[in-house]
């Protein structure tokens, strides 16, 4: 405690009232533990003990600012109460300050160096995107501990996003195997995220239960709590509020494909409301967004409770979540069932797994009828592709760069403007045989990060091609992406996890995309744009087929120039990029779902083709 200059009487009644405070602390009685700490704080400001148990009641009372401040303050240097480093490091990164939480990490781990602070150490190290400093923590925590969940799960797409691969790999992917396997018969949550697993796995059972497992955390965390009464029905013809909930209002892939739909919407039938958790870019997507939407709405600030309420407060009536398993959700909103309806849709491509979402929209390529049985929610089937596009953006016109040096040195040249994440081993090696068997030809591959670069260089090198083929395309504002997409003979789509807006922006650069469909959401998704398209000629079926494919379309000229002309004749009239049509079979889903509702029906399958236009 510090020095205070009073009464020794004094000095014991500040300690009495720490001594209550700790009392209280301990059953819980939160208010009463940070009353006692204001009126200590009041006469000794920089008492650790009364700042340290003021900061974890304000963090038990949900004031999550308050106990980071109180608990900033409390820290002294050197720190070594690994107890007061690890909730405040947990409090930063949860409220997304990543900077400021890593003294706080990087001191826990010198203090205790633990497969437990290590792996926060390495994960808080992946949303700064030093990738290779957190591949070196993860492998230090396996090391301490080489059956190590947390640390399996997060080294492996690390490995996958640097295009690491060998037996490394391929062990942690049998391990995760394991341990999901594990965690999965004692009714606990998966160390591997849904995200990670659709990445890695194309079994739609394996996907659903591993999602399940994620919705039922989200589902339990509530306990009931939250969750808010079910609004009494409305007139079934009467306005629909819909809100749709995302961090990508901005310039995002997803507001790329989604900034036409809102645009589009029936204003006259729909009230539309924004939910935005994500940052504000200033962009021109984010503006064209919210001057289409009659509430916008940034939920930044607001924990999910408070969020939750708003939306409930807002009468939404239908609330599309735009993100699903990805990075930066906010799927503990939806948990709490503030709207009547609630639907999954784009961002993720897969089932939630969670009990709290009524719907999900889909297609029959990515998800075809017999397979309803791997989704939580209930199949709403848009007539043509499920992945929304808007034909209001510029067209594609003569690249403002020259590319003409790379078209020269490969009279042929093969592109995958996928993220890396999604190149497999064994994907790489059929466009590395591709490559040897047309001659002068290369592939033009994203960069997103170094260390994919030169393991991609070096894995050419083994397979028997010049790393010189091998042409690396650094990251592009979009309309520059998309001239250069424009410049390449033929797109080269991954497998387990296709392009999904990248092949959207191929088809919209007139650049054909050759995919093979798989077994699972995410690796259908390149059939069901090209399908929208009439482009059923560039479906494979096997490796076999997708190879052959690649070689007669790269030897055969005139068959490549006549899809070009194709793609680029039909582009706007195909239903692919008929915004407008494809926003009205939304709205025609979106009163089907509500006239279930108002009728007091179950949520069941809605097939859109189905209703009355």
């Amino acid at each position: 405690m510090s020095q205070i200059d009073n009464s020794d009487t004094e000095v014991v009644a500040l300690l009495a009232m720490l001594e209550s405070a700790s009392r209280y602390a301990k059953s819980g009685e939160w208010q009463h533990t940070l009353s006692l700490c204001h009126q200590v704080l009041a006469q000794d400001k920089d008492n650790v003990f009364a700042l340290y148990l003021a900061g974890i009641a304000s963090f038990q009372t949900e004031a999550t600012e308050m106990a980071i401040e109180y608990l900033s303050a409390s820290v002294r240097k050197p720190e070594s109460d690994t107890s007061k480093l690890s909730i405040l490091a947990s409090l930063l990164l949860e409220a997304g300050r990543t900077d400021a939480a890593m003294p706080y990490l990087e001191r826990w781990v010198v203090v205790s160096p633990t497969p437990a602070s290590i792996n926060q150490l390495a994960a808080a190290y992946v949303r700064l995107n030093q990738i290779g400093a957190a591949i070196i923590q993860f492998r230090r925590s396996l090391a301490l501990q080489p059956d190590n969940n947390i640390a399996s799960a997060g080294l492996y797409p690390l490995l996958r996003v640097t295009c690491e691969w060998g037996e490394e790999l391929e062990m942690l992917s049998q391990q995760i195997d394991r341990l999901n396997e594990t965690a999965l018969e004692e009714g606990r949550l998966t160390p591997e995220p849904p995200f990670d697993n659709i990445h890695r796995v194309d079994d739609r059972e394996q996907n659903l239960r591993v999602a399940r497992s994620w919705g039922q955390q989200l589902s339990e965390a509530n306990n009931g709590r939250h969750i808010f009464q079910i609004r009494p029905s409305r007139d079934a013809y009467a306005k629909i509020r819909i809100g749709y909930l995302s961090a990508d209002f901005h310039d995002h892939a997803t507001m790329h494909l989604m900034r036409g739909v809102f645009q589009a919407h029936d204003q006259e039938s729909f009230s539309i409301h924004a939910y935005s958790h994500g940052p504000d870019d200033r962009s021109a997507y984010r503006e064209a967004i919210r001057a289409s939407c009659d509430q916008f709405v940034d939920i930044s600030v607001l924990n999910d409770k408070e969020a939750a309420n708003l939306i409930h407060q807002d009468g939404i009536d239908i609330l599309v979540d735009l993100k699903g398993h990805t990075r930066h959700n906010r799927l503990g909103i939806c948990a709490q069932r503030p709207a009547s309806i609630q639907a999954s849709y784009l961002g993720f491509p897969g089932t939630s797994g969670a009990e709290f979402f009524d719907y999900i929209f889909t297609d029959r390529i990515v998800t075809p009828p017999e397979t309803q049985d791997y989704l939580s929610e209930n199949a709403v089937y848009l007539p043509n592709s499920y992945q929304c596009n808007d034909n209001t953006q510029e067209q594609v016109v003569k690249p403002s760069e020259d590319y003409s040096e790379i078209k020269n040195k490969f009279p042929f040249l093969f592109c995958s403007f996928n993220n890396p994440i999604k190149i497999e081993e064994f994907f790489f090696e059929i466009w590395m045989n591709l490559l040897k068997s047309i001659p002068n030809s290369g592939l033009w591959i994203l960069q997103n990060n170094l260390r994919a670069k030169e393991n991609l260089s070096r894995a050419a090198s083994r397979a028997g091609v010049e790393p010189e083929r091998i042409v690396f395309a650094e990251m592009l504002p979009r309309t520059l992406h998309l001239e250069r997409m424009s410049c390449a003979d033929l797109a080269l789509d991954t497998q387990f996890y296709n392009g999904h807006t990248t092949t959207s922006d191929a088809l919209w650069a007139g650049l054909p995309v050759l995919t093979m469909r798989g077994r699972h959401f995410a690796s259908r998704v390149s059939s069901s744009l090209l399908l929208a398209m009439n482009l059923p000629e560039l479906i494979t079926t096997s490796p076999t087929e997708y190879l052959a494919c690649a070689q007669h379309l790269a030897t055969h000229a005139g068959e490549l120039t006549d899809i070009r002309h194709k793609i680029a004749e039909s582009r706007m009239s195909s239903a692919l990029f008929d915004t407008k049509q494809f926003t009205s079979d939304l709205e025609r889903a979106y009163r089907e779902m509500w006239r279930h509702y108002v009728m007091g029906q179950r949520p069941g399958a809605i097939v859109v083709s189905d209703l009355p236009v």
